[in-house]
Parts: C-alpha cells; sequence; structure tokens
C-alpha cells in the first residue's frame, strides 16, 4: 500500500458533465429517506475515460493490497461508502460523495468486496451525516491512500536469513491501531495469495540484494536498475520493496 499521486484531473468527462444533474436526483431521494444502492448512475464513475485515468494514476495496481489486474479486473472504490456505513445502521451513506474525484479510487474485485461499505471511525460522535457537514472532523481508521502515506504506517514480517521454509507468506504488518486493522480487516493486503505473491517478490529481491553486495562493476550497475525498477511506484508490491530494501541498507 503506497501514497497515491495523481496528476491533473481530467475535465470535460462524463463524470462532469453529469454530476449535477445526478447529484440532485441523489440528494432529493437522501432528503426523503428513500436512497437505496440502485438509485446511483454508478455509469458515471465507470465510464472509460473516468476508470482509464484512475486505473493509470494507480500503474494499473489496486489501491490497497497494490497487486496489478487488468483495468476489467478492477472496480471503483468509494474510500466513503456511496449507499450506507457498516458501523452506522442511521447513516444514509456519503451520497454527496458519490461522484467527486477525491473520494474515488481503483481497487481490485477481493479487497472491494472485502472492505464494502465498512467506514469505522475513532469517534463515531463526530461521523459526517449531511452533505454540508467538515469531513474534517471525521478521524477514519482506515488508511485514506490519497491523504496519507501508508508506507509510514505498515511494516512487513518476513523469513530472515538465507533460508527459506519451503511454503511462507510475507504479512503486512500495521504500526498502530488504524493501520493494523486497515490491513488485518477492512482490506485484502494480508490475503493468503497476496502474502505468497509477496514472498515470491521476496524470493527475487533477496537474490539481488545478494548479488549487489558481492557483484562488481557492470553486474553491480545492472542490478540498481532492478532495484529501481522494484522500488518504482508503477511496480507491483513496491512498498514491500521499498521497505524490504531499507531494512537491507540497500538504499
Amino acid at each position: 500500500m503506497i501514497k497515491i499521486e495523481r496528476g491533473k484531473i481530467p475535465k470535460g468527462t462524463a463524470l462532469d458533465k453529469k454530476r449535477k444533474e445526478a447529484l440532485s436526483a441523489i440528494r432529493k431521494l437522501a432528503e426523503s429517506g428513500n436512497l437505496r444502492s440502485r438509485h446511483f448512475k454508478n455509469i458515471l464513475w465507470s465510464a472509460p475515460e473516468v476508470k482509464k485515468f484512475l486505473y493509470e494514476s494507480q500503474h494499473g495496481k489496486c489501491c490497497y493490497c497494490e497487486r496489478k489486474k487488468d483495468r476489467e479486473e478492477t472496480d471503483v472504490e468509494h474510500f466513503r461508502p456511496k449507499a450506507e456505513v457498516e458501523e452506522a445502521q442511521d447513516h444514509p451513506g456519503y451520497w454527496w460523495l458519490a461522484y467527486s474525484w477525491e473520494n474515488l479510487l481503483i481497487a481490485c474485485k477481493m479487497c472491494n468486496q472485502k472492505k464494502r461499505s465498512k467506514f469505522p471511525l475513532k469517534d463515531k460522535y463526530k461521523r459526517a451525516y449531511m452533505e454540508d457537514s467538515d469531513l474534517d472532523e471525521e478521524e477514519p481508521i482506515m488508511i485514506n491512500p490519497l491523504k496519507e502515506d501508508p508506507e509510514l504506517l505498515i511494516d512487513y514480517d518476513f523469513p530472515t536469513g538465507t533460508d527459506f521454509p519451503e511454503k511462507f507468506m510475507v504479512k503486512a504488518v500495521g504500526k498502530c491501531v488504524r493501520s493494523k486493522k486497515t490491513v488485518d480487516e477492512l482490506t485484502g493486503i494480508n490475503d493468503e495469495n497476496v502474502m505468497l505473491e509477496r514472498a515470491d517478490k521476496l524470493e527475487y529481491y533477496t537474490i539481488c540484494v545478494s548479488l549487489m553486495n558481492n557483484g562488481t562493476g557492470g553486474l553491480r550497475s545492472s542490478i540498481c536498475r532492478r532495484l529501481r525498477d522494484c522500488v518504482s511506484s508503477c511496480s507491483e508490491f513496491s512498498g514491500f520493496a521499498r521497505f524490504y530494501f531499507k531494512k537491507t541498507g540497500c538504499i
């Protein structure tokens, strides 16, 4: 999980052209207490040009587990749930953010389904219920990769030394209550398959470090380029790669 750095938000997309009209319609339903998930125009945030921008700004990676997926295998994720909130049964959902760029992310289907409508807060009494509420008053438990740097909050646990067990997994470890809940309950970061995929990367990283420490000249230069590729935000599991290479003193 890494911080997402977006470029300039595109203009003139379906989301921009139809937002005002769509928001007006769901506002009336919300005020009458009749708003349901089916009333949202998901065609707006799923419009090709909208999803393309979101997908490319995240380098084709899930905002949570950092796995690379084809665009068709990803969902547009609402950081603040649009239609209901699991922890507050009386909450209508953050419907006014349904078409907001700042509330939209790309997530793999696994992470999106695991998070669903969960959005716990440190203080439930500070939850925003209305369109004009101050969202800055909320203190989300969930790490928001658009607003903060998850790499400051998440470490990883993995085998040390040169001998790896036949089967092992690399687990993300939260450094505080917020990050622990994010990795353990709200996302698929520690799904078994994801941890095994990180373990595969670790074996490759370990070889790179060994060659880096023992190689000379052209070999070291080649390995340096490979390390730069691994820690690039474009690469799968780059958050873990940066953690590992820092721990081993390579960066």
